[in-house]
C-alpha cells in the first residue's frame, strides 16, 4: 500500500509541474498485445524447481504469457507505460499488473520517475521473457533478481554517433514487503554500444537488503547482500551472440536441509544465508536464415550453454550445467508471429543430486502493436 500511494502522489506532482491543461495532450500513443501459448513435455523423474521458471515435472499446455499494454506521452515532458495480463513465471497465470511507469523527461537524455518492470541487470535480465533468444531465460535468473519489481528510477540514454551510445539506469526498489527500511534493492546498470556496429558491453551491481527466512533459532534473518554481472551482446548480419557472468552473495540456506550447498561430509561447515555465494554464466548463439518461403520467411536455430554454481564458497561440487537448443520459425515478414521449439537438458550436476528432467517446449506466439496517435 505504501508504494501504491507513493506512486499516486508522484504522478500527481509531476502533472502539477507540467503546467496548464493544454499541455496534457496525448501523443505517440501505442497499444500492444502479446499472446503466448505453449506445450511442455518433461522426460525424467527429477526436476529442480530451485529458482527456475517451471513448476515441476508436469507435462501440460499453458497460457505462458498474455498481456495488453499502452504507452505514450502526455504533454511535453511526461511519458507513461501500462501493461496488464498474466504470465506463468510472474503471476502463476493470474491476471495482474505486469508493468507500469510514469517518467519525467527532464532533458533529451535524462528521465526519472517510478517504474514497475524489467530493471537493467545486464542484457538478458533487462529483456521481457518472450523476447529472449531461447524459450526461457537461464535457470538461475529468478534467483539473482525478482521479476518486475517496483521503485524509483533514473534513466540515461545518449547516442554519440550512429553506432556508439550509452544507456544507464539507477533504481531504488522495494522488496517483498512494503517496508523499505527492512527490504530494498539499489541497482545500477550500464550498457555501452561500441563503435563496432551491433556490439555492446555492459554490467550491473545491486546492493540488497532482504529476508533470508528462518535461521537456526527459527527467527527470521534480515541482512544485506549483493548481485553483479558483466557481459556482451552482438546482433548484426543476422547473427545473435551473447554471454554474461554473474555473481551473488546472500541467499537463503536452510540450516536444517542444506544439501544443495554442502558435500554431506562431517567436516562441512554450515554457511549462513548472508554469506552464501553463487556464480553463474551462460553463452548463447543464434543465426537467422532467410528461406524465401511465404509461410515461414525466416528460420532461426539457436544454442545455449549455462553453468550455475549454487554454492561457490562451499566445500564440494555444487555446479549444474545445461544446454539448450532449438529453432524459431517466423511466420510473417515483420516477425510478429512465431513458432518456437526449444529443448533443454541437464548435462552435469553434483554426485549427490539427480539430474533434472529434460524439457521440450513448443510455443506459439503473436505480438501486435497499434499506433493510436502520433504527434
Amino acid at each position: 500500500m505504501l508504494r501504491f500511494w507513493g506512486a499516486c502522489l508522484f504522478v500527481v506532482g509531476l502533472f502539477l509541474v507540467c503546467g496548464d491543461a493544454a499541455s496534457f495532450e496525448l501523443h505517440d500513443a501505442k497499444m500492444d498485445a502479446n499472446v503466448t501459448l505453449q506445450g511442455q513435455r518433461f522426460n525424467g523423474d527429477s526436476f529442480d524447481t530451485f529458482g527456475g521458471y517451471a513448476d515441476g515435472p508436469v507435462s501440460k499446455y499453458s497460457l505462458r504469457h498474455a498481456t495488453i499494454g499502452l504507452t505514450g506521452g502526455v504533454g511535453q515532458y511526461m511519458e507513461f507505460e501500462f501493461r496488464a495480463g498474466s504470465a506463468t513465471c510472474l503471476s502463476g497465470g493470474q491476471f495482474t499488473l505486469m508493468d507500469a511507469s510514469v517518467l519525467y523527461a527532464a532533458l533529451p537524455w535524462l528521465k526519472f520517475g517510478i517504474k514497475k518492470g524489467e530493471i537493467m541487470r545486464g542484457f538478458e535480465f533487462h529483456e521481457e521473457c518472450v523476447e529472449v533468444l531461447t524459450a526461457e531465460k537461464p535457470r538461475f535468473s529468478k534467483t539473482w533478481a525478482p521479476c518486475h519489481p517496483m521503485g524509483g528510477v533514473v534513466e540515461i540514454e545518449h547516442a554519440f554517433d550512429e553506432n556508439m551510445g550509452i544507456s544507464a539506469q539507477v533504481a531504488y526498489l522495494g522488496g517483498a514487503t512494503e517496508d523499505l527500511d527492512n527490504e530494498h534493492d539499489a541497482n545500477i546498470g550500464i550498457q555501452f554500444r561500441t563503435p563496432l556496429q551491433g556490439f555492446a558491453i555492459g554490467g550491473f551491481f545491486a546492493s540488497i537488503r532482504k529476508s533470508y527466512g528462518p535461521g537456526p533459532d527459527f527467527q527470521p534473518v534480515m541482512d544485506s547482500g549483493n548481485r553483479w554481472g558483466i557481459g556482451f551482446n552482438y546482433e548484426d548480419f543476422n547473427v545473435h551472440l551473447r554471454s554474461e557472468f554473474y555473481g551473488l552473495t546472500g541467499f537463503y540456506n536452510n540450516p536444517f536441509s542444506n544439501t544443495y550447498y554442502e558435500n554431506n561430509s562431517d567436516t562441512t561447515t554450515y554457511i549462513e544465508s548472508k554469506d552464501l555465494e553463487m556464480g553463474a554464466w551462460y553463452a548463447e548463439a543464434g543465426y537467422t536464415f532467410t528461406t524465401g518461403w511465404q509461410s515461414i520467411p525466416f528460420v532461426q536455430p539457436f544454442l545455449r550453454y549455462q553453468s550455475w554454481d549454487k554454492a561457490s564458497n562451499a566445500d564440494g561440487d555444487h555446479v549444474y550445467t545445461y544446454y539448450t537448443c532449438g529453432v524459431t520459425l517466423f511466420t510473417d515478414q515483420e516477425k510478429h508471429t512465431l513458432i518456437k521449439i526449444d529443448f533443454e537438458e541437464c548435462l552435469d550436476c553434483p554426485d549427490y543430486q539427480e539430474k533434472d528432467a529434460a524439457l521440450l517446449i513448443v510455443r506459439m506466439q503473436i505480438d501486435m502493436e497499434v499506433l493510436l496517435q502520433n504527434k
